[in-house]
């Protein structure tokens, strides 16, 4: 874990999980820090959770540096889009594993 600018810790995660805990139908993709996306998941309703392996992606043709910032993106059908919080990248096999609770307007995506 590293500390972020506002001084709470940050994961060091290779899998990004998210588990609908939301009244709503969701898909979720994964950005960067300059807001390029890449690994977009099906969508998938409440009490059911995909994973993206950070290792896979690329964004602008590049692999995650180590230390890389991400965050999840979900996007709720006939919703809102919003992001989580940040995580970095390090091929260590550890899952930050995001919760998404609220409804199709108003929800909070939580690690």
């Amino acid at each position: 874990m590293s500390t972020s600018e506002n001084g709470a810790n940050v994961l060091h995660v290779q899998y990004i999980r998210c588990v609908n805990n939301a009244g709503f139908v969701m898909c979720f993709s994964v950005l960067d820090n300059d807001g390029r996306e890449d690994g977009e998941t099906s969508n998938f309703p409440i009490n059911q959770s995909h994973q993206v392996d950070l290792a896979d992606l690329k964004f602008g043709d590049r692999p995650l540096e180590i230390g890389q910032p991400v965050r999840p993106q979900v996007m709720v059908v006939l919703g809102a889009t919003r992001q989580g919080p940040p995580v970095r990248y390090a091929p260590n096999g550890q899952t930050a594993t995001f919760s998404v609770r609220g409804t199709t307007l108003s929800y909070d995506i939580s690690l």
